[in-house]
Order: structure tokens, then sequence, then C-alpha cells
């Protein structure tokens, strides 16, 4: 019962009766019955209570960590979803039959078929190996045994590709020893297989290579200070002894001379201070003779920098050094007598020059040798039996010489002695009468008795000259005044002699000096095509810087240049100036390439023996073509008694012939029918007049050329009036004032650059 009524019916217990009090024990102890039962089971409540709590939180945590563990499943199963499928590895899941049920990407990739098409599919449907068929027999046997399968084969794609994989199959086995399926990777080893066929092929390429050689291999470890050389340096150095591996094995075979270099220019290159090694020198043979040899090569250095290894080739270069050696000798030294030429002469000329200034007392001098009336032995004999001939006063003058001297041949038929040493002109002069004696016996030739003489120029070099070209142009001079004298004789240069001389005389010593001292220069006269006015082609004109006269036109020193015998120079020196500023227009300006080059041509260059290779030579070096080359030759060179017959060879090898002043000789009618003639220069005459009769005979000219299939070139067209003359009677091409005088190769540039003149 309430505690409250326990306590007041304990109160009042003493006054209840006892039947009462009977009763109310027995409820209060029926209430403290239900009391503690009560508590028993409130008790029992909250264990039950707490148990549960303690239930449904493990619940709660199983819930989670099931939870996060099918994250994590998930969060795996999604990564490796990725993996498989940016895998470059392809994988299969197949049956027991080697049947795909499952595939990656890369799988797809390497079939180069679907994702979605490939399960159902048998493999080696897909990836097709040799002998397939047997394949899947042995390999379904040894899965069935439970053994992985691991090879490499070659297979066909779809498509036809051709493939190398590396296959590997792993069983899964049921509990009762049968297949339920099998995986199977592959990885695509086609470009790691055709590398290594690569790099095979270039070790075979490498092998044939340097089997089809003469070229050594060497190979220098240099922390082992070991050389590896090829089978082929046995065949350099001529056998045995055999290679031993030590670098001695070719550096003890170094030329004395070339071991220092060598050395130096290794140790460059492997203290790093050049990029690659390349060095020639000789190694000795075994029979005693010296090879000369190019060895090329580079270091192999590790990551400090420090080379650790070198290798490269040796070659034999022998025959190439030998080829070398004789250009050079050939190029200094004359090829039919074999004595030095007007350049190696001219070398040692320069160098007893710089000795003079050096040393104030010493003196040299020059003889200038000129053979009298060498013309008329070709002309009688022809040029084999003159060749001979001076191949044989070669000889003679050689005998002339004192120990120390030498003996050049300048060109043609003159000779120039250099003699060290000399006190004056007396020495000199005493060598010149040595001359004279050996050239008065007869020289046999033919079988027979031909007769020789020489005129010499002497001139001493000492400081008061300024270049030594001055001492041979001077030599030169004397000897023209010694043929002045009577030929065969012996001139002393003296200047009071040249300064007191007549005018043509000055002249013609200034004009000799104009070649050595590059006076000369060339003027350009466009070719212009009269309808268009079009540059078609330019003329090329020799003009003299005189130092004191100034530019002096070609009509003032041409007639002097032949007289002299200097035509010739002058006329390959303007082609070989023409030619190379005719290649260096097309380099720059783009309407220059069909531009052509005409040259005048002396009939003394046209008498020339080899006048042909002179040309192909000058073309040659300035890569150009025949085609590129006008020769303007006057009608004198066509006369049939000239004794020129080069003129038909030229024209084969594709050179145009130009007729230049046509119409002023006795014979140009029928020069107009020869056929090596491309083009006629119609001479400036047929435009003074102007008359009407003039007309006609121009035009009577023009149409019987054209009918020829000739070009006309119109001469000296002046005005307005006689450009359109031209035009009207046919010419097809004119020069003259009206379109342009001759200018100087800045000018003519600047013109050729315009691209057209005025023609109306």
């Amino acid at each position: 019962m309430h505690p409250r009524l326990r306590r007041q019916l304990a109160m009042l217990r003493s006054d209840l009766p006892p039947a009462f009090r009977k009763l109310i024990s027995v409820i209060d102890r029926a209430y403290r019955e239900a009391d503690t039962e009560r508590a028993e089971l409130e008790e029992s409540l909250v264990s039950m209570i707490a148990l549960l709590h303690r239930t449904q939180s493990r619940a709660v945590r199983a819930r989670r960590r099931k939870q996060e563990r099918l994250k994590k499943v998930a969060k795996a199963h999604r990564r490796l979803e990725r993996v498989l499928e940016k895998s470059r590895l392809a994988l299969f899941e197949l049956t027991a039959d080697l049947v795909v049920r499952w595939a990656n990407p890369a799988a797809a990739r390497l079939c180069g078929t679907a994702l979605e098409d490939l399960p159902g599919k048998r493999i080696f449907e897909l990836l097709q190996p040799v002998a397939a068929a047997e394949l899947s027999e042995t390999w379904s046997a040894a899965l069935r045994r439970g053994e992985p399968v691991a090879r490499t084969l070659a297979c066909s794609a779809p498509g036809g590709r051709s493939l190398a994989c590396d296959w590997v199959l792993l069983p899964r086995m049921r509990r009762d020893g049968s297949v339920s399926r099998v995986t199977l990777v592959l990885r695509d080893q086609t470009e790691a297989v055709e590398k290594n066929d690569a790099v095979r092929e270039r070790e075979d390429r490498l092998s044939v290579a340097l089997s089809g050689t003469s070229d050594v291999l060497w190979d220098w470890d240099l922390r082992a200070n070991r050389l590896y050389l090829s089978p082929r340096w046995q065949d350099l150095v001529g056998g045995p002894p055999a290679v031993t591996g030590s670098p001695g094995d070719w550096l003890d075979r170094v030329h004395p001379e070339d071991a220092a270099p060598l050395r130096a220019a290794l140790s460059a290159h492997v203290d790093g201070h050049t990029e690659s090694f390349e060095h020639e020198h000789r190694v000795r043979h075994a029979d005693g003779d010296w090879r000369w040899v190019l060895v090329r090569g580079s270091a192999r250095r590790d990551e400090k920098g420090t080379a650790v290894r070198a290798a490269g080739l040796m070659s034999d270069i022998t025959r190439h050094r030998t080829l070398v050696e004789r250009m050079a000798h050939d190029a200094r030294h004359d090829a039919l007598t074999g004595l030095p030429n007007r350049t190696l002469f001219l070398d040692l000329l320069r160098h007893s020059f710089n000795r003079t200034r050096r040393h104030e007392d010493y003196r040299f001098a020059v003889l200038f040798i000129d053979l009298d009336r060498f013309k008329m032995v070709n002309d009688a004999f022809g040029h084999e039996v003159g060749d001979q001939l001076l191949q044989q006063i070669g000889r003679r003058l050689e005998s002339c010489l004192r120990e120390g001297d030498t003996l050049a041949r300048h060109g043609g038929d003159e000779f120039t002695m250099w003699l060290d040493d000399v006190r004056g002109s007396a020495d000199a002069v005493r060598v010149a009468d040595r001359v004279h004696e050996v050239m008065r016996e007869p020289f046999e030739l033919a079988g027979q008795q031909i007769h020789s003489s020489a005129s010499i120029g002497v001139a001493v070099g000492s400081a008061q000259y300024q270049k030594a070209e001055d001492v041979l142009r001077d030599a030169d001079v004397a000897m023209y005044r010694a043929k002045a004298l009577g030929k065969a004789r012996t001139a002393v240069f003296q200047r009071e002699v040249i300064e007191g001389a007549p005018a043509h005389v000055q002249m013609e010593s200034d004009l000799r000096s104009a070649l050595v001292r590059n006076e000369l220069c060339v003027h350009y006269m466009p070719i212009v095509d009269v309808m268009t006015g079009k540059v078609r082609a330019v003329e090329a004109l020799a003009r003299w810087q005189h130092p004191r006269l100034g530019l002096v036109p070609p009509s003032k020193f041409l007639g002097l240049a032949q007289e002299a015998g200097l035509i010739i120079s002058i006329d390959q020196w303007v082609l070989q100036t023409a030619s190379r500023q005719l290649h260096d227009w097309r380099r720059e300006i783009a309407t220059a390439n069909r531009l052509s080059i005409s040259v005048n041509f002396s009939r003394d260059l046209l008498e020339q023996a080899d006048v042909g290779a002179q040309i192909d030579r000058v073309l040659r070096e300035s890569q150009l073509v025949p085609g590129d080359l006008n020769m303007d030759i006057n009608e004198s060179v066509l006369a049939p008694d000239n004794g020129i017959i080069s003129l038909a060879d030229l024209h084969q090898r594709g050179l145009k012939l130009h007729m230049d002043d046509f119409g002023i000789g006795q014979g140009w009618l029928r020069h107009l029918h020869k056929i090596e003639v491309d083009t006629i220069k119609m001479d400036r005459s047929f435009l003074a007049g102007g008359a009407d009769r003039d007309r006609q005979v121009l035009g009577r000219i023009v149409q019987i050329a054209r009918d020829l299939g000739k070009t006309v070139i119109a001469e000296g067209v002046e005005t307005k009036e006689q450009a359109k003359l031209v035009r009207e009677v046919g010419c097809s091409q004119a020069q003259g004032f009206f379109f342009s005088p001759p200018l100087d190769p800045a000018k003519t540039r600047t013109l050729l650059q315009g691209g057209v003149l005025d023609v109306v």
C-alpha cells in the first residue's frame, strides 16, 4: 500500500479491532509482495531493455560495417573496371571450351571488334595463330589437368593485322576437379618484336656494311684502357702482328711527325673541348711504307660528363691524299712541261719581295723569256710539234739555272726565271747569255732540225718596288723592248727609258700593268625585245679604268692589246667576269633566270687549241650552261682561209654564235647561210642613212635571215625613229643608246630589277 497510508494505519493500529488489523496486515503483505514483484519486474525490464539496446547497437554497427564493406567493394569494382578499361592487357574470361564469356575493352581493341560482339565467340576465331586447331586441342588438355599455359605466338586479327602476343591461360577448377572457367591474359608484344627485328636488321646492315667496306671499326674502353680494332685493321697495316687489345696497336704505328697532333686531338675531345673527333695521320704498313688514314669518332660520357668510351671509324685515304697532292701540284705546275706555272711563280716572287723588305741589301732578278716566231712553228708543223718544242726548250732553260733559282712556264710560249740573291743586273744578264747560248743549238723535231731563239727582259727586284707583281711587269716591258731591238736579245728594264718613251709605248706598258693591277672592268649593254621592252641579254664590254686618263673605251686600247699580244688574256678575263656576274644576278633577281650574256671573242682566242676546254671550265665554275653564252664573232673569223676549225665544235657544244657588225665585210651575204651562226647583229650603218632604199635593203636582209631561222639584232639604235624602223622591218631585238648606254654592274642590276624598258 501507499507508504503514507501505511504510516496512518500504524498510528491507528492499537485502536483497531484485531480482525481489521489482521486484514490490514494481509493487505499490507499483499502489497509488499506486489511491490517486491514489481521491483523484480522493473529490474528484469531494465535488464531486458539494456540487452535490447546492446542488440540493436550491434545490429546497427553490423549494418554500418556491411554498408562500408559494400561501398569499398563497389569502389574497388569501379576502380577495377577503370583499370581494366584503361589497361593495355587484354583480359578474357573463357569457358572450358575456350569460348569468350567476358572481356575488357583492351581485349576488344586488340581484336579490333566491338566489346559487345566478343561474348560467345571462340578465342581462336578472334585471334588466329598458326596451327590453331592443334593448339586448341593441346591447350585444352593441359587446362583440364589444371596446368596453366604460357606462350608467345604470332597471330592474325580480323582485318589481316599481324600481331605478336604473350598468351597466359589460368584454369579455375571446381571441387570435383573439372574446369569451371579459364582466365586469359594477352599482352601485345608486336612493337617490341618489331623493335627487336629492327635492331637485328640494323645490326645485320651494319655487319654487311662493315664487311663490304675497307673502314676499320675502333672501340676504346677508356676506363679499362682496352682498344678493339676490327679485322680490317690487319688489311690496313698489312697483316701481323696480331691485335692485342692495347692502344699501342694503333698509336705505336703512327708516324713520329703525326703522333703529337693526334694525341692532342684525342685529349681535346676526351676532355670535352670538341664535339667530335676527326684527324688525318699516317700509320706504318708492314712493307715499310706509310698509309694515310682518316679517323673519326666520338666519346660516350657518364652522368658526370667524364668520357668512358670512344668509338668510330678509320678510313684508308692514301689514294685520296695522293690525288689531292697531285691536284695541288697540277694546280701550281704546267701540265705540258712540268715546270712551275704562273701562280706558283708569283707566290715565290712575293716571298722574295717580302725578303727585300726585311733585308735592304737583298736583291733578286726576274727574266721574262718569250720565244721568237713560235707561232710559225705551230702553223708549219702543228700544235703537237709545237708542244714538243716547248718541252725541249724547258729542259734546256733548266740547264741555265744556278743553284736555288726557279724556272716557270708563264703561259703559251713565255717562260720566266727567278734568280735568287743577285748583286745586280749583271748577274741576271750572264744567266740570260747562257739562255741565248743553249738556244742556238737546233732542236730535232718531226725528223727535222728547227731553230728557235728568245727575247729576254730583265728586272731586278728591290725594296723600291711596292708590289712583287711590278717586278714581273717591268721584266715583261723589258722583254718587248728586246723584241723591238731585233729579237734574240736581252734588255734590262730602265725606268728612265720607259718614262721618256713615246705615248704608245707608255700606253702599252700601262695596259700590261692594268692586267696585273685589276684596272679593267666590264660594262653591260642591254639587248632589248623591240616589241615588249624586256631585256633578253646583255653584251659584256671591256673598259679600262686608267689611273690618269680615267675610263678608257675599248676603241682606245683593244687594238693596242692585239698588237701587244694581250688580247687573249683580256678576252679570257671578260668571259670569266661576265659569267660570274650573270650567275650572281640569277641568284639575286628572279627575272634574270632566262637572261643570256654576249661576249666578244677575238680571232686570237679562237685560235687557241684548248678554247673549248677554257669555255667549259668557265661555265662550270659559274654554274652556267652553254646556252647561256652568246659568242660575238666578227665576219673575218668566218672567212674560209682563216684556219679556224673550232666554230663548228663550239656550236655543237651548245654555245650560241652571233655574227657581230654584220654587213660591213665583203662576203657578208655568203656568211648569212652558215649553219653555225644563230644570230646576226646588223651594223649601225644600216640605220644611219634612213633612206627608203636603206630601209628596203635592211628589210630584205632581215627577211632572208628569218627565213634561214636566224635571229636579227639591230645595233646602234639611238633615236625613236630608228627604234620604229627596226620594228617595222622585223628585227626582233635591238641595242643602242635609245634603250640604254653600257652600264656598270650595279646600274645593270637596278635595270634588270625594273624588268622592262620603254620601246615607244
